[in-house]
Protein backbone atom coordinates (compact mmCIF):
# COMPACT_ATOMS: atom_id res chain seq x y z
CA UNK A 1 0.00 0.00 0.00
CA UNK A 2 1.39 3.68 -0.97
CA UNK A 3 1.90 5.63 2.03
CA UNK A 4 -0.43 8.68 2.14
CA UNK A 5 1.70 12.14 1.49
CA UNK A 6 2.09 13.61 4.86
CA UNK A 7 1.62 17.09 3.98
CA UNK A 8 -1.22 16.71 2.32
CA UNK A 9 -2.50 14.96 5.19
CA UNK A 10 -2.03 17.51 7.06
CA UNK A 11 -3.75 19.83 5.21
CA UNK A 12 -6.68 17.85 4.93
CA UNK A 13 -6.91 17.74 8.39
CA UNK A 14 -6.58 21.74 8.44
CA UNK A 15 -8.87 21.55 5.90
CA UNK A 16 -11.90 19.49 8.23
CA UNK A 17 -10.96 21.18 11.75
CA UNK A 18 -12.12 24.46 9.73
CA UNK A 19 -15.16 22.67 8.84
CA UNK A 20 -15.90 21.77 11.93
CA UNK A 21 -14.78 24.80 14.10
CA UNK A 22 -16.04 27.27 10.92
CA UNK A 23 -13.46 30.15 12.37
CA UNK A 24 -10.16 29.33 14.07
CA UNK A 25 -6.67 30.86 15.05
CA UNK A 26 -3.31 29.16 13.24
CA UNK A 27 -2.81 28.78 17.13
CA UNK A 28 -5.91 26.87 17.45
CA UNK A 29 -5.72 24.53 14.72
CA UNK A 30 -2.15 23.70 15.71
CA UNK A 31 -2.86 23.05 19.44
CA UNK A 32 -6.15 20.92 18.13
CA UNK A 33 -4.19 18.61 15.97
CA UNK A 34 -0.80 18.54 17.44
CA UNK A 35 0.82 20.14 14.74
CA UNK A 36 4.07 22.75 14.97
CA UNK A 37 2.85 26.79 14.06
CA UNK A 38 5.28 27.30 11.42
CA UNK A 39 3.73 24.19 9.70
CA UNK A 40 0.26 25.50 9.93
CA UNK A 41 0.75 28.59 8.74
CA UNK A 42 2.50 27.07 5.69
CA UNK A 43 -0.49 25.03 5.08
CA UNK A 44 -2.63 27.69 5.40
CA UNK A 45 -0.40 30.27 3.09
CA UNK A 46 -1.38 27.09 0.71
CA UNK A 47 -5.18 26.47 1.26
CA UNK A 48 -5.22 30.93 1.11
CA UNK A 49 -3.51 30.85 -2.29
CA UNK A 50 -5.09 28.26 -3.64
CA UNK A 51 -8.45 30.01 -2.66
CA UNK A 52 -9.87 27.49 0.05
CA UNK A 53 -9.40 29.67 3.45
CA UNK A 54 -9.22 33.08 3.75
CA UNK A 55 -8.94 35.50 7.09
CA UNK A 56 -11.82 36.92 8.64
CA UNK A 57 -10.44 40.01 9.47
CA UNK A 58 -7.25 41.48 7.30
CA UNK A 59 -5.91 42.55 10.65
CA UNK A 60 -6.37 39.18 12.73
CA UNK A 61 -4.74 35.51 11.88
CA UNK A 62 -7.83 33.91 12.20
CA UNK A 63 -9.46 32.06 9.16
CA UNK A 64 -12.29 30.60 7.42
CA UNK A 65 -13.10 28.34 4.86
CA UNK A 66 -14.25 29.54 1.79
CA UNK A 67 -16.68 29.51 -1.33
CA UNK A 68 -13.83 27.04 -3.20
CA UNK A 69 -14.67 24.57 -0.28
CA UNK A 70 -18.61 24.60 -0.24
CA UNK A 71 -18.34 24.18 -4.47
CA UNK A 72 -16.17 20.95 -4.13
CA UNK A 73 -18.50 19.53 -1.20
CA UNK A 74 -21.85 19.53 -3.00
CA UNK A 75 -22.03 22.58 -5.01
CA UNK A 76 -22.40 25.80 -4.49
CA UNK A 77 -25.97 27.52 -3.65
CA UNK A 78 -26.93 31.01 -2.69
CA UNK A 79 -27.26 30.66 0.73
CA UNK A 80 -23.82 29.29 0.84
CA UNK A 81 -22.96 32.46 -1.21
CA UNK A 82 -24.36 34.54 0.94
CA UNK A 83 -22.70 33.52 4.07
CA UNK A 84 -19.53 33.28 2.83
CA UNK A 85 -20.08 36.96 1.70
CA UNK A 86 -22.27 38.45 4.87
CA UNK A 87 -19.67 36.65 7.47
CA UNK A 88 -16.35 38.46 7.06
CA UNK A 89 -18.57 41.95 6.91
CA UNK A 90 -19.67 41.18 10.34
CA UNK A 91 -16.92 40.16 11.60
CA UNK A 92 -15.25 43.42 10.30
CA UNK A 93 -17.80 45.34 12.29
CA UNK A 94 -17.25 43.79 15.71
CA UNK A 95 -15.81 46.84 17.48
CA UNK A 96 -18.56 48.86 16.60
CA UNK A 97 -21.19 47.04 17.59
CA UNK A 98 -19.18 45.10 20.48
CA UNK A 99 -22.43 43.04 20.67
CA UNK A 100 -22.82 39.44 18.93
CA UNK A 101 -24.15 39.22 15.26
CA UNK A 102 -25.16 36.86 13.18
CA UNK A 103 -25.89 35.52 9.64
CA UNK A 104 -29.02 33.56 9.00
CA UNK A 105 -31.00 31.54 6.24
CA UNK A 106 -34.38 30.90 5.50
CA UNK A 107 -34.85 26.69 5.68
CA UNK A 108 -37.97 24.47 5.96
CA UNK A 109 -40.34 27.42 7.37
CA UNK A 110 -37.15 27.88 9.51
CA UNK A 111 -34.71 30.73 10.28
CA UNK A 112 -31.14 29.03 10.75
CA UNK A 113 -28.44 30.76 12.03
CA UNK A 114 -25.33 29.99 9.74
CA UNK A 115 -22.79 32.26 11.57
CA UNK A 116 -22.52 34.39 14.34
CA UNK A 117 -19.60 36.58 16.09
CA UNK A 118 -20.40 35.55 19.82
CA UNK A 119 -17.21 33.73 20.67
CA UNK A 120 -15.17 36.45 19.29
CA UNK A 121 -16.86 39.80 20.31
CA UNK A 122 -16.13 42.08 22.69
CA UNK A 123 -18.75 41.61 24.61
CA UNK A 124 -20.19 37.85 24.11
CA UNK A 125 -23.53 36.33 25.24
CA UNK A 126 -22.76 32.61 25.17
CA UNK A 127 -26.19 32.03 23.18
CA UNK A 128 -24.28 28.97 20.95
CA UNK A 129 -26.13 30.74 18.07
CA UNK A 130 -24.68 28.56 15.10
CA UNK A 131 -27.01 25.68 13.40
CA UNK A 132 -29.84 26.76 15.70
CA UNK A 133 -33.52 26.35 14.25
CA UNK A 134 -35.34 29.45 15.25
CA UNK A 135 -39.29 29.59 14.50
CA UNK A 136 -40.45 31.69 12.10
CA UNK A 137 -42.76 34.35 13.38
CA UNK A 138 -40.85 34.01 16.88
CA UNK A 139 -37.75 36.51 16.38
CA UNK A 140 -36.87 39.62 14.35
CA UNK A 141 -34.95 37.42 12.43
CA UNK A 142 -37.96 35.44 10.77
CA UNK A 143 -40.06 38.56 10.39
CA UNK A 144 -37.25 40.72 8.34
CA UNK A 145 -36.74 38.08 5.84
CA UNK A 146 -40.69 37.58 5.64
CA UNK A 147 -41.37 41.39 5.17
CA UNK A 148 -39.22 41.31 2.08
CA UNK A 149 -39.45 38.28 0.75
CA UNK A 150 -41.47 38.74 -2.67
CA UNK A 151 -45.51 37.91 -2.96
CA UNK A 152 -45.14 34.09 -4.15
CA UNK A 153 -42.39 32.81 -1.33
CA UNK A 154 -44.43 35.15 1.08
CA UNK A 155 -47.72 33.40 0.47
CA UNK A 156 -45.96 30.05 0.20
CA UNK A 157 -44.24 30.43 3.59
CA UNK A 158 -47.37 31.77 5.69
CA UNK A 159 -49.88 28.73 4.23
CA UNK A 160 -47.44 25.96 6.05
CA UNK A 161 -47.07 27.87 8.63
CA UNK A 162 -51.11 28.08 9.05
CA UNK A 163 -51.22 24.45 8.87
CA UNK A 164 -48.04 24.13 11.26
CA UNK A 165 -49.62 22.97 14.85
CA UNK A 166 -46.64 24.91 17.22
CA UNK A 167 -47.62 27.32 19.27
CA UNK A 168 -44.84 29.83 17.81
CA UNK A 169 -46.81 29.61 14.40
CA UNK A 170 -50.34 30.06 15.41
CA UNK A 171 -49.92 34.11 14.34
CA UNK A 172 -49.72 32.95 10.73
CA UNK A 173 -53.66 32.77 10.86
CA UNK A 174 -54.01 35.89 12.23
CA UNK A 175 -54.27 37.91 8.68
CA UNK A 176 -54.74 41.67 10.31
CA UNK A 177 -51.49 40.98 12.62
CA UNK A 178 -49.28 39.43 9.46
CA UNK A 179 -50.56 42.61 7.44
CA UNK A 180 -49.74 45.34 9.97
CA UNK A 181 -46.47 43.52 11.01
CA UNK A 182 -45.58 43.52 7.31
CA UNK A 183 -46.12 47.13 6.39
CA UNK A 184 -44.25 48.23 9.66
CA UNK A 185 -41.25 46.25 8.90
CA UNK A 186 -41.08 47.29 5.55
CA UNK A 187 -41.61 51.12 5.96
CA UNK A 188 -38.94 50.80 8.92
CA UNK A 189 -36.27 48.83 6.41
CA UNK A 190 -35.62 46.72 9.90
CA UNK A 191 -37.39 44.76 12.66
CA UNK A 192 -36.76 45.18 16.04
CA UNK A 193 -37.24 43.35 19.25
CA UNK A 194 -40.70 45.81 20.59
CA UNK A 195 -42.36 44.16 18.18
CA UNK A 196 -41.33 40.59 18.85
CA UNK A 197 -40.03 40.04 22.44
CA UNK A 198 -36.89 38.12 23.43
CA UNK A 199 -36.92 36.22 26.84
CA UNK A 200 -33.12 36.94 27.40
CA UNK A 201 -32.17 39.33 24.47
CA UNK A 202 -33.11 42.36 22.53
CA UNK A 203 -32.36 42.39 18.53
CA UNK A 204 -32.43 43.52 15.62
CA UNK A 205 -32.65 42.42 12.16
CA UNK A 206 -32.41 43.29 8.46
CA UNK A 207 -32.78 41.17 5.35
CA UNK A 208 -30.21 41.48 2.69
CA UNK A 209 -31.37 41.49 -1.11
CA UNK A 210 -29.72 40.86 -4.04
CA UNK A 211 -31.69 41.57 -7.54
CA UNK A 212 -35.00 41.72 -5.92
CA UNK A 213 -34.41 38.38 -4.15
CA UNK A 214 -33.83 37.89 -0.10
CA UNK A 215 -30.53 36.23 0.54
CA UNK A 216 -30.84 35.96 4.30
CA UNK A 217 -31.08 38.43 7.18
CA UNK A 218 -27.97 40.09 9.60
CA UNK A 219 -28.74 40.97 13.17
CA UNK A 220 -27.25 42.13 16.35
CA UNK A 221 -28.67 40.94 19.73
CA UNK A 222 -27.76 42.59 23.49
CA UNK A 223 -29.01 41.77 26.97
CA UNK A 224 -32.17 43.77 27.33
CA UNK A 225 -31.43 44.77 31.10
CA UNK A 226 -28.07 46.32 30.11
CA UNK A 227 -29.39 48.64 27.23
CA UNK A 228 -32.42 50.32 26.38
CA UNK A 229 -34.06 49.51 23.22
CA UNK A 230 -34.26 53.34 21.75
CA UNK A 231 -30.44 53.32 22.34
CA UNK A 232 -29.22 50.30 21.44
CA UNK A 233 -31.32 50.74 17.70
CA UNK A 234 -30.02 54.31 17.55
CA UNK A 235 -26.00 52.82 17.98
CA UNK A 236 -26.41 49.45 15.94
CA UNK A 237 -29.10 50.22 13.43
CA UNK A 238 -26.44 52.63 11.63
CA UNK A 239 -23.80 49.60 11.27
CA UNK A 240 -26.12 47.16 10.51
CA UNK A 241 -27.19 49.53 7.65
CA UNK A 242 -23.75 50.03 6.25
CA UNK A 243 -22.88 46.50 6.58
CA UNK A 244 -25.74 45.05 4.45
CA UNK A 245 -24.96 47.23 1.72
CA UNK A 246 -21.94 46.25 1.84
CA UNK A 247 -22.80 42.69 1.40
CA UNK A 248 -25.28 43.21 -1.52
CA UNK A 249 -22.89 45.46 -3.66
CA UNK A 250 -20.71 42.29 -2.85
CA UNK A 251 -23.39 39.75 -3.71
CA UNK A 252 -24.38 42.08 -7.09
CA UNK A 253 -20.56 42.42 -7.65
CA UNK A 254 -19.61 38.80 -7.58
CA UNK A 255 -20.08 37.43 -11.49
CA UNK A 256 -22.66 34.94 -10.53
CA UNK A 257 -25.91 34.12 -12.38
CA UNK A 258 -27.83 33.94 -9.63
Amino acid sequence: MTPPLRTLDRGLNVLGYLNKVRIASAQNIAKALKLPLPTVYRIIETLVHGGFVERVNPDENVYRLTIAVRRLSGGMTSESVFVSVATPVLFGRRQQLKWPSAVSTFEDDRIVVRESTDRFSPQPIGLGAVGRRIPMLSTPLGWAYLAFSDDEQRREILAHLRKSQAPEDRVARDTHHITHMIRSIQADGYCASDEVPYKRCDSIALAVLCRGRVFGCISTVWPHSLIPEDVAISRFLPVLREAKAEIEHNLETAGIEW
